[in-house]
């Protein structure tokens, strides 16, 4: 009997028949268990009730980093870029601008830093949990963002989030074997979902 079903699988796969999560393998067809990013609830300490009607030009600044790791500035500005990049494609500012020359300055130097571009809107941020589980294992993130109101340094926006990514070992089934498929950059996943998990809390204030 598993002899037929596996001639059976066979034959599909090699016609064409099966999807995509599906291969050969020397024992068998191996089926691809795509990973799917687990957030927890967006937790908002803070929202806007109304904001200015005025053109918002927001300035972000690469996030602090709780955890003291050799390479935190690095992996601070790199998470702050995917969650940039994000924003921009979820257009949530008409200008949003990234100044990645130094750390985290600390909020009244990003205060002055924001004045003296233009910016009427300061994005800061703070990475609580960093683990990279790389293509088998567990990334995990976790982030609070807080947007200010430069003119009179108003918190606008204090909201938190934290993202998982699972790794697992491969499950044997008759002549089916599951495999845990991650993303090629897990860290990116993680941190895009977030982003966009976050702009549209943002977004849901009718800004």
């Amino acid at each position: 009997m598993r002899k037929n079903i596996f001639i059976l699988v066979m034959v599909m796969l090699v016609s064409g028949c099966l999807p995509s999560h599906y291969d050969g393998y020397l024992h068998g067809v191996r089926y691809h268990d795509d990973a799917q990013v687990k957030l927890s609830d967006l937790v908002e300490a803070v929202h806007p009730i109304s904001m200015p009607n005025a053109p918002l030009k927001a300035l972000i600044l690469p996030f602090a980093m709780s955890q003291d790791l050799a390479v935190r500035k690095d992996v601070a500005r790199e998470l702050t870029d995917i969650f940039r990049l994000t924003w921009l494609e979820q257009q949530v500012f008409e200008v949003l601008e990234y100044d990645s020359s130094s750390a985290w300055p600390g909020l009244e130097p990003a205060l002055g830093m924001a004045w003296a571009k233009g910016a009427n809107i300061l994005i800061s941020g703070n990475i609580s949990q960093y683990f990279e589980g790389g293509a088998t294992g567990r990334t995990s993130i976790a982030l609070t963002v807080e947007i200010r109101w430069i003119p009179d340094n108003t918190l606008i926006w204090s909201a938190a989030q934290a993202g998982v990514l699972e790794g697992g070992l491969d499950k044997d089934y008759v002549v089916v074997r599951t495999t845990r498929r991650l993303p090629d950059n897990p860290v990116y996943a993680v941190m895009h979902s977030l982003a966009t998990s976050m702009a549209d809390g943002f977004a849901s204030h009718g800004l």
